[in-house]
Order: structure tokens, then C-alpha cells, then sequence
């Protein structure tokens, strides 16, 4: 009897033994579960707001490419089917908020409140009539249906042709919602063109003669409005 029960005895101690065993591994076991845990927030919490600078850096800086616009400006622009590359001057205007680069040989001048002609100087009666406005003051859907009445009224006789080619449109950097008509007469060209540029509405009207052909230069000049700075 006393052997049967001192098996008995180890037998429990055994079993004891093995269940302090497994206890002992089960909270060895959570305690790393939790350590690793803790690091993998420390971790989070450390490289978080890293990341959100960066993140935020690269926001700003990509908010923060605008075209430079320095006192000289290369443009490129054709005169009767002739190749031409000048240097243009940043010009401001003395009636409105805008600037714009002119090309040796051209004038800009006030011809009325809000409006501005910039012609040829050997030949003024080619030029380009200039008008800007404040997209808090007006819509462009407003200016281009102006723009199409008075096309209308000046086509002597020939309806405007609304312009396919993106060739005789404003293109460029911030230019949008272009659109234009133009009205071919004996005596030349009437093109009538209204874009977005920033927060202005430009609307540009230009006059030109067959024996003068300065419409692509003129339109080259007007890409490149933009606000006063």
C-alpha cells in the first residue's frame, strides 16, 4: 500500500510539475506577444510623423512650381510662312492687372478703361485689342458669347468661322477653356479669342492685313499673360 501510494505521489508531482511548465511558457509567451507589440507602436509612433513631413514637403513643393517669368522671354512664331525666334520684353499694362512679353517692334498702349491695343509699329491699323477680367467679376461662358456678337458684327458680310486648328490658340502653361472664331475678309484677318489664365479671363481681338500676316506673333505675345507681379 505504501509503494502504491508513494507512485501515486510522483505521479501527481509530476503532473504539477508539467502544468507549472506549460503555465510558465503560456506567460513567457503573452510577455513576448506584448514586447513585440510595444515596439511595433514605438515604431509607428517614431516614423509616423516622419513620413507626414515628407508627405507634406512634397505637397508643398509641388504647389510651389510656377513658371518663372524674368524680364526677357524667347518666342517662336511665324510671319508669312517664315520661321522667327525673338527676345520679348515683360511689359506691364498701364489700365489693367496683367503683363505680358512684346516683341521688339510692337506697342502696347491704353485705348479705353479695360482695354489695351498692342499694335505694329510701322502699321498701326494691325494690332491687337486686349481685355482682361477678374473670374470673380465675370464667366467665361459671358465673355465668349460678348466675343461672339461682336465677331458677328464686324464680319462684313463673311460669317465668323469658329477655329479648329489648336495651332491659332492660346496654348501654355495655366491656359485653359480656349476657344475662338475668325473672320477672313479682302483686307485680311479678324480673329476673336477668350482663355483662362489663373484667375483672369483674357480676351484677345486681333486685326491684322494679308500684306502684313502678324496674327501667329500676336497670339504668341497674348500666351503670355499673365497677372502683374
Amino acid at each position: 500500500m505504501q509503494k502504491y501510494w508513494l507512485l501515486m505521489a510522483s505521479i501527481t508531482l509530476s503532473i504539477s510539475m508539467l502544468a507549472a511548465c506549460n503555465t510558465s511558457e503560456d506567460t513567457n509567451s503573452g510577455q513576448g506577444n506584448t514586447s513585440s507589440e510595444v515596439e511595433e507602436v514605438e515604431q509607428e509612433e517614431t516614423t509616423t510623423p516622419e513620413e507626414t513631413e515628407d508627405e507634406s514637403t512634397d505637397d508643398t513643393n509641388s504647389e510651389e512650381v510656377t513658371e518663372e517669368r524674368g524680364p526677357e522671354k524667347t518666342l517662336s512664331f511665324s510671319v508669312k510662312g517664315e520661321a522667327k525666334e525673338e527676345t520679348a520684353t515683360l511689359t506691364n499694362s498701364d489700365e489693367q492687372n496683367y503683363s505680358i512679353y512684346k516683341l521688339e517692334g510692337f506697342e502696347l498702349t491704353g485705348e479705353e478703361p479695360n482695354k489695351d491695343s498692342l499694335y505694329l509699329t510701322e502699321n498701326d491699323a494691325v494690332f491687337m485689342r486686349i481685355e482682361t477680367l477678374s473670374k470673380a467679376d465675370a464667366s467665361i461662358d459671358f465673355v465668349r458669347e460678348n466675343m461672339l456678337q461682336t465677331m458677328a458684327a464686324v464680319s462684313i458680310g463673311s460669317e465668323p468661322v469658329t477655329i479648329e486648328d489648336d495651332a491659332k490658340l492660346p496654348q501654355g502653361t495655366g491656359i485653359s477653356n480656349q476657344s475662338g472664331v475668325e473672320v477672313v475678309t479682302d483686307l485680311g484677318t479678324v480673329s476673336g479669342i477668350v482663355f483662362e489664365q489663373g484667375d483672369l479671363i483674357v480676351r484677345l481681338t486681333i486685326f491684322d492685313r494679308k500684306n502684313e500676316s502678324m496674327t501667329d506673333a500676336f497670339l504668341k505675345m497674348g500666351e503670355t499673360i499673365g497677372m502683374k507681379e
